[in-house]
């Protein structure tokens, strides 16, 4: 079995952390109508229910095809190497070009070696300065600077010379379609495959671009593709084990889960895949990022969270956020009654050509007490926060104040940053009848996590642990 370069000490920190992993969703879960359902039912990913998440990669592969072939767009197979000082081995042909053996590559930058110092010997060491009487400057660092991880991150900063070239940033940001595989060699630095996309009055623009970015043997191209979905799902399923059988996880999985590597990447051709997630096959990728730009889906984001609160088309409503507690499900119907009242009688208007690749939010302006819910598309913001004011401290008549939006304040310290002999008269003078549970529960934890009461350390909802463990 090929190593990819992991040591039995990475291979076994890697199991570590796959097992403690679907320990953790097998042993954990929610329960829905009196019954317990794991987290690894509905969780997807290389290890757990890789089939559907083959089935997900596939789906995505074939619509970025579809929607390339509906635009007359051609195909380019592009691989992409790092330089030789990333490769901690090299092939060597003894006998013939296909017989070959791996070894050690004499300028790879963070290859073992002992370096002598004023008598001592020291290992993975480059002397920076080394005067006579001055203690000598070393750096210990090599070996991590070519790790695959950093070596994955060079990969990337080396296409980004390709995407701010002319030759790319002149095909229209809708034409712009591209699939990428990241895959390892041999002894482990990793390599990336991929499928681009472009016009063809574009072609031979970008591949001499390629061809002068990426010279042999850094990038190599291939242009007679005849089936490009079947050729890149070929290097996709490479780096996936067959797991139907119970068969042992493979080093190239551990690989991928030791050093923190995506497997793929995509261009932003379709919505956001958590939007699509949602739906749960009511709308293919292609089908869905259409209907979202003729606004026949509209999509409903919560700012301050980030997450999707309500996904409708014309016909009702196709997904909802359901809340996980009382009080966020009160709070929640008064958020989302409020956003769609607003959306609906307040007069907005939406744009009617939106760019593919951009991405248009709208505020609706809800009263002083509301969060306010943003309107959302999942592409790439072109909306800017104003820069927010920051409080002025100052001082009147020997006392600290602060001057915020144009008004004087006298500020408020929090528990946390409270002192433990003011912390404990804060709490002690808490109505409890009258001030949020919460934040009585909060400010009490903090007491007993700094040694000041005898107690337990309660959740934030931990409401009738409260009333047990306290008299009131």
């Amino acid at each position: 079995m090929k190593n990819y370069g992991l040591t039995s000490f990475q291979r076994d920190k890697a199991l570590e952390k796959l097992y403690k992993n679907i320990e953790y969703m097998n042993d954990n879960g929610i329960t829905m109508d009196g019954k317990f359902v794991p987290y690894a039912d509905f969780v997807q990913n290389s290890y757990n229910n890789a089939d559907r998440y083959i089935a997900e990669i596939q789906h995505r592969a074939w619509n970025m095809f579809d929607y390339a072939r509906q635009n007359c767009l051609e195909n380019l197979m592009f691989t992409l190497t790092l330089p030789t000082e990333w490769h901690p081995m090299k092939r060597k042909y003894p006998k013939s070009k296909t017989d070959f053996t791996m070894i050690f590559n004499q300028k790879f930058g963070g290859r073992k070696y002992i370096t002598k110092v004023n008598s001592y010997k020291l290992m993975n060491c480059i002397v920076k300065q080394n005067i006579p009487f001055i203690e000598p400057i070393l750096d210990f660092s090599p070996i991590d600077r070519y790790s695959p991880r950093n070596a994955s991150k060079m990969l990337s900063k080396m296409l980004a010379r390709f995407y701010k070239d002319r030759a790319y940033t002149s095909i229209p940001k809708d034409l712009r379609c591209y699939f990428r595989v990241t895959e390892p060699h041999k002894d482990g630095t990793p390599h990336v495959h991929m499928s681009l996309f472009v016009p063809t009055d574009k072609k031979l623009r970008v591949i001499k671009a390629l061809n002068r970015l990426y010279p042999a043997p850094l990038g190599k191209i291939e242009t007679n593709i005849r089936k490009p979905v079947h050729y890149l799902m070929k290097y996709v399923l490479k780096t996936f084990d067959d797991l139907r059988e119970d068969k042992e996880v493979s080093n190239l999985t551990l690989w991928y889960l030791y050093h923190g590597i995506s497997r793929f990447y995509t261009s932003r051709t379709f919505v956001s895949l958590d939007i699509y997630r949602k739906l749960k096959g009511v709308y293919d990728l292609k089908e869905l990022s259409e209907a979202y730009l003729r606004q026949e889906v509209r999509v409903y984001v919560y700012p301050d969270t980030n997450k999707i609160a309500l996904i409708e088309n014309e016909f009702g409503t196709l997904y909802v956020l359901k809340p996980v507690n009382w009080f966020e499900k009160n709070d929640f119907k008064d958020r989302l009654g409020e956003v769609i009242f607003n959306f609906c009688f307040n007069g907005l208007s939406i744009p009617k050509s939106v760019n593919l690749f951009q991405k248009f939010s709208f505020r609706v302006k809800l009263d002083d007490f509301k969060p306010k819910i943003q309107l959302d598309s999942g592409f790439e913001s072109v909306y800017k926060e104003p820069k927010a004011d920051i409080p002025v401290p100052v001082i009147v008549d020997n006392e600290e104040y602060v001057f915020y939006h144009g008004e004087i304040y006298k500020p408020k310290i929090k528990p946390y940053q409270m002192g433990d002999f003011e912390l404990y008269n804060y709490f002690k003078n808490i109505d409890i009848e009258t001030v949020d549970t919460r934040h009585y529960i909060f400010t009490r934890n903090l007491l007993v996590k700094r040694g000041y009461l005898d107690a337990e350390v309660l959740k934030l909802n931990a409401i009738d642990e409260l009333f047990e463990s306290e008299f009131f």
